[in-house]
């Protein structure tokens, strides 16, 4: 995670499913990261996929695990993903910091890079 974001910390597999089961008895409404086994997020941030990363920051897929893998755009790096089953996940608090920071820099990262805009 980038520097300054808090995750709430990972809990046992019993503790997870205790959790649920609790929710599920008071018909409460379960988050869906929770369902995934991500932590829940505070202050009624979202866990986003990489289909959603993609769709919020309009830049392709292809394209960030790119950056992922090499650590850029270098002057403002993809945030780093939670891995959970082969799958990358960002708070969306995370992917929309990021891309504040990005129209500071110069506009959209992907005309900035020349790269076609979603």
């Amino acid at each position: 995670m980038e520097k300054g974001t808090a995750v709430p910390e990972w809990t046992s597999l019993d503790e997870q499913l205790r959790a649920l089961r609790q929710a599920q008895a008071a018909e409460q409404p379960i988050p869906a990261g929770r369902l995934l086994g991500l932590p829940e997020l505070p202050d009624g941030d979202v866990w986003v996929d990489a289909a959603g990363a993609s769709a919020v920051t309009r830049c392709a897929p292809k394209t960030i695990s790119g950056w992922l893998a090499r650590r850029n755009p270098a002057d403002n790096p993809f945030p780093k993903p939670v891995r959970l089953l082969y799958r990358n996940y960002w708070p969306l608090s995370v992917l929309t910091a990021w891309q504040a920071r990005e129209r500071e820099l110069d506009g959209t990262p992907a005309r900035r890079r020349g790269r076609p805009l979603l």
